[in-house]
């Protein structure tokens, strides 16, 4: 009897600490997590190119799915336990991806939160961690010079790489945002 009682007093406390303002950082830091997750599977992905032999690029990107499709199982038991412990309707999540979006597009609404921004200094520290040694095996055995030159072509490279990633990504965003915005613009059309 004590112990069901103490289960049931741990399962109704573990989750009641959100409101639907908090539940929006929770979705935030969810998504940070994501993000750095695909760093580290390019991390993986960097040192298998250094060192696997035979036939593992199958293997990695099998075990990489499972990796996401974990993580995505794991958010969605988390954020529906968050949700039913706290009285939070689904919409909330909708309305957070609607501010999302607003910020995205840098329109001010009357109730809008704190915006949410994005350190990037841990990503960057794992993609120059990742990059070093895959430069270094590839760079010529030649003269200082030589070697200097390569050095700097490969920098150039990379940071053109990186630079055209951030801005597909960042215009990714934008559409998708433009199109969410517009979706949730007809939905309250319609309701009225």
């Amino acid at each position: 009897m004590l112990v069901s009682n103490n289960f049931a007093e741990i399962k109704g406390n573990v989750f009641k600490r959100y409101s639907k303002d908090n539940v929006q950082s929770l979705v935030y830091f969810d998504s940070v997590e994501r993000f750095h997750i695909s760093a580290f599977i390019l991390f993986v992905l960097a040192q298998n190119i250094l060192e696997a032999e035979g036939p593992w690029f199958e293997s990695f990107l099998c075990n990489a799915l499972v990796v996401y499709i974990c993580e995505v199982m794991i958010d969605i038991i988390k954020h529906s336990f968050v949700a039913k412990f706290n009285d939070i309707k689904p919409i909330a999540f909708s309305e957070f991806l609607e501010d999302l979006c607003n910020q995205m597009l840098n329109i001010q609404t009357e109730n809008a939160k704190k915006n949410l921004t994005f350190v990037p200094l841990a990503p960057a520290c794992v993609v120059i961690r990742v990059f070093r040694p895959v430069y270094a095996a590839h760079l010529p055995h030649n003269p200082f010079l030589w070697r200097l030159f390569w050095i700097f072509v490969l920098f150039a490279v990379t940071f053109v790489m990186l630079a055209s990633l951030k801005m597909m990504i960042g215009m990714g965003l934008q559409k998708f945002a433009r199109w969410y915005i517009m979706r949730c613009q007809k939905r309250k059309l319609h309701s009225d």
